[in-house]
Protein backbone atom coordinates (compact mmCIF):
# COMPACT_ATOMS: atom_id res chain seq x y z
CA UNK A 1 0.00 0.00 0.00
CA UNK A 2 1.43 3.43 -0.96
CA UNK A 3 1.87 6.34 1.41
CA UNK A 4 -1.01 8.10 -0.33
CA UNK A 5 -3.35 5.10 0.05
CA UNK A 6 -2.50 4.68 3.72
CA UNK A 7 -2.98 8.37 4.49
CA UNK A 8 -6.29 8.57 2.66
CA UNK A 9 -7.62 5.44 4.43
CA UNK A 10 -6.58 6.74 7.84
CA UNK A 11 -7.96 10.16 6.98
CA UNK A 12 -11.37 8.74 6.04
CA UNK A 13 -11.62 6.59 9.16
CA UNK A 14 -10.87 9.54 11.41
CA UNK A 15 -13.32 12.04 9.90
CA UNK A 16 -16.56 13.10 11.44
CA UNK A 17 -19.47 13.90 9.16
CA UNK A 18 -18.77 17.63 9.45
CA UNK A 19 -15.14 17.09 8.58
CA UNK A 20 -16.13 15.08 5.54
CA UNK A 21 -18.28 17.96 4.37
CA UNK A 22 -15.33 20.28 4.75
CA UNK A 23 -13.05 17.91 2.90
CA UNK A 24 -15.53 17.93 0.03
CA UNK A 25 -14.50 21.51 -0.60
CA UNK A 26 -11.02 20.39 -1.65
CA UNK A 27 -10.66 21.41 -5.27
CA UNK A 28 -8.28 21.03 -8.17
CA UNK A 29 -8.38 23.77 -10.78
CA UNK A 30 -6.43 24.37 -13.97
CA UNK A 31 -4.95 27.81 -14.66
CA UNK A 32 -2.93 29.32 -17.47
CA UNK A 33 0.38 27.60 -17.21
CA UNK A 34 -0.07 25.15 -14.34
CA UNK A 35 -2.41 22.63 -12.77
CA UNK A 36 -2.68 23.61 -9.14
CA UNK A 37 -4.39 21.86 -6.23
CA UNK A 38 -5.24 23.20 -2.83
CA UNK A 39 -7.64 22.55 0.01
CA UNK A 40 -9.60 24.93 2.15
CA UNK A 41 -11.79 23.94 5.04
CA UNK A 42 -14.47 26.57 4.91
CA UNK A 43 -17.83 27.04 3.21
CA UNK A 44 -17.32 25.64 -0.32
CA UNK A 45 -20.15 27.76 -1.72
CA UNK A 46 -18.76 31.04 -0.41
CA UNK A 47 -15.17 30.18 -1.19
CA UNK A 48 -15.35 28.49 -4.55
CA UNK A 49 -18.64 28.47 -6.35
CA UNK A 50 -20.16 31.85 -5.67
CA UNK A 51 -23.53 32.58 -4.08
CA UNK A 52 -26.47 30.23 -4.49
CA UNK A 53 -29.68 32.06 -5.30
CA UNK A 54 -33.13 30.96 -4.21
CA UNK A 55 -33.88 29.82 -7.73
CA UNK A 56 -30.76 27.67 -7.75
CA UNK A 57 -31.68 26.14 -4.43
CA UNK A 58 -35.12 25.27 -5.72
CA UNK A 59 -33.66 23.48 -8.71
CA UNK A 60 -34.71 26.06 -11.29
CA UNK A 61 -32.71 27.75 -14.04
CA UNK A 62 -31.71 31.31 -13.34
CA UNK A 63 -32.06 33.87 -16.12
CA UNK A 64 -30.34 37.21 -15.69
CA UNK A 65 -29.35 40.06 -17.92
CA UNK A 66 -25.96 40.16 -16.19
CA UNK A 67 -24.72 37.28 -18.33
CA UNK A 68 -23.96 38.01 -21.95
CA UNK A 69 -22.28 36.05 -24.76
CA UNK A 70 -20.17 39.09 -25.67
CA UNK A 71 -19.70 41.18 -22.50
CA UNK A 72 -17.45 40.42 -19.51
CA UNK A 73 -18.83 37.83 -17.09
CA UNK A 74 -20.43 39.34 -13.97
CA UNK A 75 -18.61 36.88 -11.65
CA UNK A 76 -15.03 35.64 -11.66
CA UNK A 77 -14.00 32.89 -9.31
CA UNK A 78 -10.34 33.59 -9.98
CA UNK A 79 -8.31 36.76 -9.56
CA UNK A 80 -6.81 38.49 -12.59
CA UNK A 81 -4.14 40.86 -11.22
CA UNK A 82 -4.70 44.49 -11.98
CA UNK A 83 -8.39 44.11 -12.85
CA UNK A 84 -10.02 44.69 -9.46
CA UNK A 85 -9.98 47.85 -7.40
CA UNK A 86 -8.98 47.34 -3.79
CA UNK A 87 -11.55 48.89 -1.48
CA UNK A 88 -10.34 51.49 1.06
CA UNK A 89 -11.02 49.08 3.93
CA UNK A 90 -9.76 45.93 2.21
CA UNK A 91 -6.59 43.83 2.50
CA UNK A 92 -5.41 41.53 -0.27
CA UNK A 93 -2.78 38.86 0.42
CA UNK A 94 -1.12 36.81 -2.32
CA UNK A 95 1.00 33.74 -1.76
CA UNK A 96 4.09 34.23 -3.94
CA UNK A 97 5.87 31.32 -2.29
CA UNK A 98 4.44 28.57 -0.10
CA UNK A 99 7.06 25.86 -0.24
CA UNK A 100 10.48 24.80 0.90
CA UNK A 101 14.18 25.53 0.24
CA UNK A 102 14.26 22.49 -2.05
CA UNK A 103 13.73 24.10 -5.46
CA UNK A 104 10.62 23.00 -7.36
CA UNK A 105 8.66 24.43 -10.27
CA UNK A 106 5.32 24.06 -8.51
CA UNK A 107 6.12 26.01 -5.36
CA UNK A 108 8.59 28.77 -4.62
CA UNK A 109 9.89 29.29 -1.10
CA UNK A 110 8.30 31.56 1.48
CA UNK A 111 6.88 34.88 0.26
CA UNK A 112 3.61 36.73 0.87
CA UNK A 113 2.58 40.01 -0.76
CA UNK A 114 0.23 42.17 1.31
CA UNK A 115 -1.71 44.94 -0.43
CA UNK A 116 -3.79 47.42 1.56
CA UNK A 117 -6.62 49.73 0.57
CA UNK A 118 -4.54 52.74 1.61
CA UNK A 119 -2.13 51.99 -1.27
CA UNK A 120 0.63 50.38 0.77
CA UNK A 121 2.22 47.12 -0.33
CA UNK A 122 4.50 44.93 1.77
CA UNK A 123 6.48 41.78 1.08
CA UNK A 124 6.92 39.36 3.97
CA UNK A 125 9.94 37.20 3.15
CA UNK A 126 11.38 36.62 -0.31
CA UNK A 127 12.54 33.02 -0.56
CA UNK A 128 14.20 31.40 -3.54
CA UNK A 129 11.97 31.32 -6.62
CA UNK A 130 9.46 33.87 -5.34
CA UNK A 131 10.50 36.81 -7.53
CA UNK A 132 9.14 35.11 -10.65
CA UNK A 133 5.73 35.02 -8.98
CA UNK A 134 5.90 38.66 -7.96
CA UNK A 135 6.85 39.82 -11.45
CA UNK A 136 4.03 37.78 -13.01
CA UNK A 137 1.49 39.91 -11.11
CA UNK A 138 2.36 42.93 -13.25
CA UNK A 139 2.79 45.39 -10.37
CA UNK A 140 5.16 48.32 -11.05
CA UNK A 141 8.18 47.80 -8.82
CA UNK A 142 8.07 51.41 -7.64
CA UNK A 143 4.97 50.33 -5.69
CA UNK A 144 6.81 47.48 -3.95
CA UNK A 145 9.63 49.03 -1.97
CA UNK A 146 9.04 47.59 1.52
CA UNK A 147 10.43 44.10 2.24
CA UNK A 148 10.32 42.46 5.67
CA UNK A 149 12.53 39.42 6.30
CA UNK A 150 11.84 37.10 9.22
CA UNK A 151 15.32 35.56 9.03
CA UNK A 152 18.13 35.06 6.57
CA UNK A 153 17.75 31.46 5.41
CA UNK A 154 17.75 30.90 1.65
CA UNK A 155 14.07 29.98 1.60
CA UNK A 156 13.13 33.30 3.23
CA UNK A 157 15.66 35.75 1.81
CA UNK A 158 17.23 34.07 -1.22
CA UNK A 159 15.49 36.15 -3.90
CA UNK A 160 16.05 39.53 -2.23
CA UNK A 161 19.38 40.07 -4.06
CA UNK A 162 17.69 39.30 -7.38
CA UNK A 163 14.83 41.68 -6.54
CA UNK A 164 17.32 44.44 -5.73
CA UNK A 165 19.73 43.86 -8.60
CA UNK A 166 16.99 43.53 -11.20
CA UNK A 167 15.55 46.95 -10.35
CA UNK A 168 17.18 49.03 -13.11
CA UNK A 169 16.24 46.60 -15.88
CA UNK A 170 12.69 46.34 -14.53
CA UNK A 171 12.12 50.12 -14.43
CA UNK A 172 12.36 50.58 -10.68
CA UNK A 173 13.27 54.20 -9.91
CA UNK A 174 13.09 54.17 -6.10
CA UNK A 175 15.45 52.61 -3.57
CA UNK A 176 14.43 49.49 -1.70
CA UNK A 177 13.70 49.48 2.00
CA UNK A 178 14.30 46.29 3.94
CA UNK A 179 13.51 45.41 7.55
CA UNK A 180 15.18 42.43 9.14
CA UNK A 181 16.55 41.02 12.38
CA UNK A 182 19.90 41.58 14.03
CA UNK A 183 21.36 42.29 17.45
CA UNK A 184 19.89 40.48 20.42
CA UNK A 185 23.26 39.04 21.35
CA UNK A 186 23.84 37.40 17.96
CA UNK A 187 27.07 38.05 16.04
CA UNK A 188 27.01 41.31 14.10
CA UNK A 189 27.92 39.53 10.87
CA UNK A 190 24.68 37.53 11.09
CA UNK A 191 22.48 40.64 10.93
CA UNK A 192 20.45 42.11 8.08
CA UNK A 193 22.86 45.03 7.64
CA UNK A 194 25.76 42.60 7.14
CA UNK A 195 23.58 40.58 4.74
CA UNK A 196 22.95 43.65 2.59
CA UNK A 197 26.56 44.81 2.81
CA UNK A 198 27.67 41.38 1.64
CA UNK A 199 25.18 41.50 -1.22
CA UNK A 200 26.55 44.85 -2.36
CA UNK A 201 30.10 43.55 -2.17
CA UNK A 202 29.29 40.31 -3.99
CA UNK A 203 27.64 42.17 -6.86
CA UNK A 204 30.00 45.16 -6.99
CA UNK A 205 30.97 44.40 -10.60
CA UNK A 206 27.40 44.46 -11.85
CA UNK A 207 26.46 47.54 -9.84
CA UNK A 208 29.53 49.47 -11.01
CA UNK A 209 29.47 48.56 -14.69
CA UNK A 210 25.87 49.67 -15.20
CA UNK A 211 26.60 53.27 -14.18
CA UNK A 212 26.06 55.68 -17.03
CA UNK A 213 24.22 53.22 -19.27
CA UNK A 214 20.89 52.76 -17.46
CA UNK A 215 18.85 54.44 -14.72
CA UNK A 216 20.50 53.08 -11.58
CA UNK A 217 18.71 55.19 -8.96
CA UNK A 218 17.23 51.99 -7.56
CA UNK A 219 20.73 50.71 -6.68
CA UNK A 220 20.22 52.04 -3.19
CA UNK A 221 18.84 50.16 -0.23
CA UNK A 222 17.75 51.42 3.17
CA UNK A 223 18.35 48.83 5.90
CA UNK A 224 16.21 48.88 9.03
CA UNK A 225 17.76 46.30 11.32
CA UNK A 226 15.87 45.66 14.54
CA UNK A 227 16.64 43.70 17.69
CA UNK A 228 15.14 40.27 17.09
CA UNK A 229 14.92 39.48 20.81
CA UNK A 230 12.41 42.21 21.64
CA UNK A 231 8.85 41.11 22.29
CA UNK A 232 5.97 42.77 20.42
CA UNK A 233 8.14 45.71 19.39
CA UNK A 234 6.95 48.17 16.77
CA UNK A 235 9.34 47.98 13.82
CA UNK A 236 7.21 49.96 11.35
CA UNK A 237 4.49 52.57 11.80
CA UNK A 238 3.24 54.75 8.97
CA UNK A 239 0.03 55.61 7.10
CA UNK A 240 -2.11 53.82 9.67
CA UNK A 241 -0.08 50.59 9.44
CA UNK A 242 1.69 49.10 12.44
CA UNK A 243 4.03 46.10 12.10
CA UNK A 244 5.41 44.39 15.18
CA UNK A 245 7.91 41.60 15.67
CA UNK A 246 8.07 38.81 18.22
CA UNK A 247 10.91 36.31 18.69
CA UNK A 248 10.59 33.00 16.88
CA UNK A 249 12.07 29.73 18.13
CA UNK A 250 14.12 28.88 15.09
CA UNK A 251 17.77 28.68 16.03
CA UNK A 252 18.32 32.38 16.79
CA UNK A 253 17.85 35.74 15.06
CA UNK A 254 14.46 34.76 13.66
CA UNK A 255 11.16 36.57 14.18
CA UNK A 256 7.48 36.41 13.44
CA UNK A 257 5.59 39.46 12.15
CA UNK A 258 2.21 40.97 13.04
CA UNK A 259 0.62 43.61 10.79
CA UNK A 260 -2.35 45.68 11.95
CA UNK A 261 -4.27 48.15 9.84
CA UNK A 262 -7.84 49.45 9.73
CA UNK A 263 -8.99 47.02 12.41
CA UNK A 264 -7.52 44.03 10.51
CA UNK A 265 -4.74 41.83 11.82
CA UNK A 266 -2.39 39.53 9.91
CA UNK A 267 0.11 37.29 11.68
CA UNK A 268 2.98 35.62 9.83
CA UNK A 269 5.15 33.08 11.60
CA UNK A 270 8.16 32.84 9.33
CA UNK A 271 9.83 29.73 10.76
CA UNK A 272 9.17 28.89 14.38
CA UNK A 273 8.32 26.23 16.89
CA UNK A 274 5.15 26.84 18.93
CA UNK A 275 5.84 29.56 21.46
CA UNK A 276 4.20 31.69 24.10
CA UNK A 277 4.78 34.98 22.25
CA UNK A 278 2.79 33.83 19.24
CA UNK A 279 -0.06 32.58 21.42
CA UNK A 280 -0.16 35.82 23.39
CA UNK A 281 0.09 38.32 20.55
CA UNK A 282 -1.74 36.73 17.59
CA UNK A 283 -5.08 36.03 19.25
CA UNK A 284 -8.08 36.42 16.94
CA UNK A 285 -6.02 37.39 13.90
CA UNK A 286 -7.99 37.76 10.68
CA UNK A 287 -5.33 35.80 8.81
CA UNK A 288 -2.88 33.61 10.70
CA UNK A 289 -0.16 32.35 8.34
CA UNK A 290 1.90 29.73 10.12
CA UNK A 291 4.32 27.07 9.00
CA UNK A 292 3.16 23.43 9.06
CA UNK A 293 5.87 20.92 8.31
CA UNK A 294 5.47 17.31 7.23
CA UNK A 295 5.09 14.51 9.74
CA UNK A 296 8.34 12.61 10.42
CA UNK A 297 7.16 9.70 8.26
CA UNK A 298 6.42 11.88 5.26
CA UNK A 299 9.73 13.70 5.71
CA UNK A 300 11.53 10.36 5.50
CA UNK A 301 9.50 9.23 2.49
CA UNK A 302 9.70 12.49 0.54
CA UNK A 303 12.98 14.07 1.56
CA UNK A 304 15.08 10.97 2.08
CA UNK A 305 15.85 12.02 5.65
CA UNK A 306 16.97 9.57 8.28
CA UNK A 307 14.77 9.12 11.35
CA UNK A 308 16.82 11.47 13.55
CA UNK A 309 17.02 14.07 10.78
CA UNK A 310 13.26 13.97 10.22
CA UNK A 311 12.35 14.16 13.89
CA UNK A 312 14.76 17.03 14.47
CA UNK A 313 13.56 19.04 11.44
CA UNK A 314 9.83 18.80 12.06
CA UNK A 315 9.73 19.06 15.85
CA UNK A 316 12.79 20.94 17.15
CA UNK A 317 13.44 23.56 14.47
CA UNK A 318 10.03 23.91 12.82
CA UNK A 319 6.34 23.29 13.55
CA UNK A 320 4.94 20.03 12.25
CA UNK A 321 1.28 19.83 11.21
CA UNK A 322 0.09 18.78 14.65
CA UNK A 323 1.94 21.71 16.24
CA UNK A 324 0.20 24.01 13.75
CA UNK A 325 -3.19 22.59 14.73
CA UNK A 326 -2.54 23.12 18.43
CA UNK A 327 -1.37 26.69 17.97
CA UNK A 328 -4.41 27.57 15.85
CA UNK A 329 -6.70 26.05 18.47
CA UNK A 330 -5.06 28.25 21.09
CA UNK A 331 -5.29 31.49 19.05
CA UNK A 332 -8.65 31.18 17.19
CA UNK A 333 -7.96 33.12 13.99
CA UNK A 334 -10.75 33.98 11.58
CA UNK A 335 -8.81 32.00 9.00
CA UNK A 336 -5.66 29.93 9.36
CA UNK A 337 -3.18 29.34 6.54
CA UNK A 338 -0.77 26.43 6.69
CA UNK A 339 2.31 26.92 4.55
CA UNK A 340 5.90 25.69 4.21
CA UNK A 341 5.37 22.17 2.91
CA UNK A 342 5.20 20.52 -0.49
CA UNK A 343 1.47 20.49 -1.12
CA UNK A 344 0.73 17.44 -3.29
CA UNK A 345 -2.10 14.97 -3.75
CA UNK A 346 -0.50 12.39 -1.46
CA UNK A 347 0.88 14.74 1.21
CA UNK A 348 -2.17 16.98 1.66
CA UNK A 349 -4.47 14.33 3.25
CA UNK A 350 -1.80 13.60 5.83
CA UNK A 351 -1.52 17.28 6.71
CA UNK A 352 -5.30 17.68 6.99
CA UNK A 353 -5.60 14.63 9.22
CA UNK A 354 -2.90 15.81 11.61
CA UNK A 355 -4.25 19.36 11.84
CA UNK A 356 -7.85 18.26 12.39
CA UNK A 357 -6.90 16.11 15.33
CA UNK A 358 -6.44 19.36 17.22
CA UNK A 359 -8.21 22.13 15.31
CA UNK A 360 -11.60 22.30 13.63
CA UNK A 361 -11.56 25.90 12.41
CA UNK A 362 -11.20 27.07 8.79
CA UNK A 363 -7.80 26.31 7.28
CA UNK A 364 -6.30 26.95 3.86
CA UNK A 365 -3.39 24.72 2.84
CA UNK A 366 -1.22 27.11 0.89
CA UNK A 367 -0.15 26.82 -2.70
CA UNK A 368 1.54 29.50 -4.76
CA UNK A 369 -0.85 32.01 -6.31
CA UNK A 370 -3.60 31.76 -3.74
CA UNK A 371 -5.16 35.12 -2.89
CA UNK A 372 -7.21 36.24 0.09
CA UNK A 373 -9.36 39.36 0.08
CA UNK A 374 -10.03 40.38 3.67
CA UNK A 375 -12.49 42.89 5.09
CA UNK A 376 -14.12 43.17 8.50
CA UNK A 377 -17.11 41.24 7.16
CA UNK A 378 -15.65 38.64 4.81
CA UNK A 379 -12.60 36.63 3.80
CA UNK A 380 -12.60 35.41 0.23
CA UNK A 381 -10.02 32.97 -1.10
CA UNK A 382 -9.41 32.41 -4.81
CA UNK A 383 -6.71 31.48 -7.29
CA UNK A 384 -4.54 34.03 -9.08
CA UNK A 385 -4.31 33.73 -12.84
CA UNK A 386 -0.78 35.03 -13.31
CA UNK A 387 1.00 36.02 -16.49
CA UNK A 388 3.89 33.63 -17.21
CA UNK A 389 5.10 35.89 -20.02
CA UNK A 390 5.21 39.19 -18.13
CA UNK A 391 7.54 41.96 -19.19
CA UNK A 392 8.58 44.88 -16.96
CA UNK A 393 5.86 47.46 -16.45
CA UNK A 394 6.51 50.90 -17.97
CA UNK A 395 8.56 53.30 -15.83
CA UNK A 396 6.55 55.49 -13.47
CA UNK A 397 9.23 58.18 -13.41
CA UNK A 398 11.32 59.86 -16.09
CA UNK A 399 14.54 57.98 -16.73
CA UNK A 400 17.66 59.54 -15.23
CA UNK A 401 21.06 58.29 -16.40
CA UNK A 402 23.82 59.62 -14.19
CA UNK A 403 26.84 60.71 -16.25
CA UNK A 404 28.83 62.16 -13.33
CA UNK A 405 30.90 59.02 -12.88
CA UNK A 406 29.97 56.57 -15.66
CA UNK A 407 31.68 53.25 -16.12
CA UNK A 408 34.05 53.13 -19.13
CA UNK A 409 35.11 49.91 -20.82
CA UNK A 410 38.92 49.67 -21.13
CA UNK A 411 40.24 50.86 -24.49
CA UNK A 412 41.95 47.55 -25.26
CA UNK A 413 38.63 45.74 -24.94
CA UNK A 414 36.91 48.18 -27.31
CA UNK A 415 39.78 47.77 -29.77
CA UNK A 416 38.49 44.23 -30.28
CA UNK A 417 35.35 45.58 -31.98
CA UNK A 418 34.72 44.07 -35.43
CA UNK A 419 34.85 47.02 -37.81
CA UNK A 420 32.86 45.15 -40.47
CA UNK A 421 29.79 45.45 -38.20
CA UNK A 422 29.97 49.25 -37.95
CA UNK A 423 27.84 49.89 -41.09
CA UNK A 424 25.14 47.59 -39.69
CA UNK A 425 25.11 49.47 -36.38
CA UNK A 426 24.96 52.83 -38.15
CA UNK A 427 22.01 51.64 -40.22
CA UNK A 428 20.18 50.58 -37.05
CA UNK A 429 20.71 54.04 -35.61
CA UNK A 430 19.65 55.75 -38.84
CA UNK A 431 16.42 53.75 -39.00
CA UNK A 432 15.69 54.48 -35.35
CA UNK A 433 16.30 58.23 -35.76
CA UNK A 434 14.08 58.41 -38.83
CA UNK A 435 11.25 56.58 -37.08
CA UNK A 436 11.47 58.56 -33.83
CA UNK A 437 12.71 62.02 -34.89
CA UNK A 438 15.93 61.65 -32.90
CA UNK A 439 19.60 62.12 -33.75
CA UNK A 440 21.48 59.44 -31.84
CA UNK A 441 24.86 58.38 -33.19
CA UNK A 442 26.44 54.97 -32.82
CA UNK A 443 29.59 55.12 -30.72
CA UNK A 444 31.68 52.56 -28.89
CA UNK A 445 32.82 54.98 -26.22
CA UNK A 446 30.63 57.04 -23.92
Amino acid sequence: MTLHEKSVRQHRRSKSKSSMRRLASTMVLGTAGALAGWAFLGNPVDQALGPITAAHAAGGVVSTDDWSPTKPYPVHNVYYPGTEELAPDEMRVISCGSGMPMARLKQAAACFLIELGNGDKFIFDMGNGSLDRIISLGIPLDFIDKVFLTHLHLDHAGDFPHFFLGGPQSNRSVPLRVWGPGGGGSPKEWGTQAFVDGMMASWAWMISTLKGTIDTRSFKVEVNEFDWSKINQVIYEDNGVVIRSIPAIHLEQAVSLILEWNGLKLAYSGDTMPNQWWVEHTQDADLSIHEAFFTPGVAIAKWGFSGPEALNAVTTVHSTAAFFGKVMAMTSPRRAIAYHFQNDADTLPVMIREVEKLYDGPVDYAQDFMVWNVTADDIRMRRVVANPEAYPTPPLAEKVIDQDDPYRTPEWVLDGWLDEVTPIAEEIYSDFNEANGTDFQFQLRK
